[in-house]
């Protein structure tokens, strides 16, 4: 996979939840992504967080947030975030 299809989570890594963040604001950073994003971005996110969560690959994800979100970390994290944003993103009407 090409993280460059992935440009709408690296775009919440690094607006939303950057490295400034921590990863008890994950919740806040999502829900507020969700509120005040467009339809259109909120609608690709979802789409991408899926195939991130589907390809079970949390270094997918890390090359994801270190190339396109200015933010590492270890696999444990990741595994943990990519389940965190699928399950707020399903639990979201859009």
């Amino acid at each position: 996979m090409n993280v460059y299809e992935f440009s709408t989570v690296g775009y919440f890594m690094k607006h939303y939840f950057n490295w400034s963040m921590d990863y008890s604001d994950l919740e806040n950073c999502i829900e507020d992504f969700l509120i005040r994003e467009n339809v259109t971005n909120i609608k690709a996110f979802k789409k991408e967080v899926k195939t991130l969560y589907m390809s079970n690959s949390p270094e997918i994800f890390r090359e994801v947030s270190y190339k396109l979100g200015n933010r590492g970390m270890p696999t444990d994290k990741a595994f943990d975030i990519i389940k965190r944003l699928y399950a707020k993103t399903q639990e979201h009407k859009t």
